[in-house]
């Protein structure tokens, strides 16, 4: 094999071991991929297929583990689903300064969101889920009300189960 930044000739390791710092996980080895080295100017090149799949795996293997999610790990599930640092924000219900202090460990996730960011990547698929981003943008903090309004649902043969017209509270 040549080289492509000087031309001269370059080895080829199909069965090399590499961290992966490029997908911004350090503390992840990848086994068995293609490293080109080349022995007169140092340059390498690595091939990685199948880079998606890879991610998926890297990803579940994280919402797996028992322990508590590092910074890096909680920046490449906010990436491996594709959101925003704001959108992941407001998914999460915090601000984008929070998400910030997650990701570069000044600030420790607590144990509901770093939960509620495992079960968005179980969840996850790669289609976009309009519905989910329209109720999400529509929450906010406010306390539910002391007395709380009455929700009836009633199922039929024809349709299952379907809520019934919204009543006033009921009496305590």
């Amino acid at each position: 094999m040549i080289c492509e930044e000087c031309g001269a000739k370059a080895t080829v390791d199909r069965h090399a071991v590499r961290r992966y710092e490029l997908g911004g996980v350090p503390h992840v080895e990848l086994h068995g991929i293609e490293v080109t080295l080349c022995p007169a100017c140092g340059d390498e090149t690595i091939g990685i297929p199948r880079l998606a799949h890879l991610h998926r795996v890297i990803a579940h293997a994280f919402v797996e583990q028992r322990r508590m999610l590092a910074p890096v790990e909680i920046r490449f599930l906010r990436k491996h689903v594709g959101l925003s640092s704001v959108a992941f924000a407001q998914r999460m219900g915090v601000t984008r300064e929070t998400v910030s202090r997650w990701e570069t460990g000044a600030q420790p996730m607590g144990a509901v969101a770093d939960r509620l960011l495992r079960l968005l990547v179980v969840t996850h698929e790669p289609s976009e889920s309009y519905a989910v981003d329209d109720l999400l943008s529509t929450l906010n903090d406010e306390q539910a009300p002391a007395r709380l309004a009455s929700l009836a649902v009633k199922i039929s043969k024809e349709q299952g189960w379907r809520p019934l017209p919204k009543r006033d509270p009921l009496p305590t």
